[in-house]
């Protein structure tokens, strides 16, 4: 699986599990929506390790706690 697919599945799996939408993980983290929408779609695909240490701070779990996971296996 390509990096930016596992990203973009392992956020929506902990919004899914924190039961928030990519909106309220915009509001949460500080990073644009438009930012996260990219990342989403495909269009943003090597986001930078800032942007995803804002993102887990907006789902409140670690770097290492967010990259373990099978996508990155």
């Amino acid at each position: 699986m390509k990096t930016h697919k596992a990203l973009t599945r392992r956020i929506h799996e902990l919004c899914e599990k924190e039961e928030i939408s990519w909106y309220e993980l915009a509001r949460r983290s500080g990073v644009p929506k438009t930012t996260l929408q990219s990342i989403k779609d495909g269009k943003s695909v090597n986001p930078g390790i800032e942007t995803i240490k804002k993102i887990t701070d907006g789902l409140d779990i670690s770097l290492r706690d967010f990259f373990h996971s099978e996508y990155f296996d």
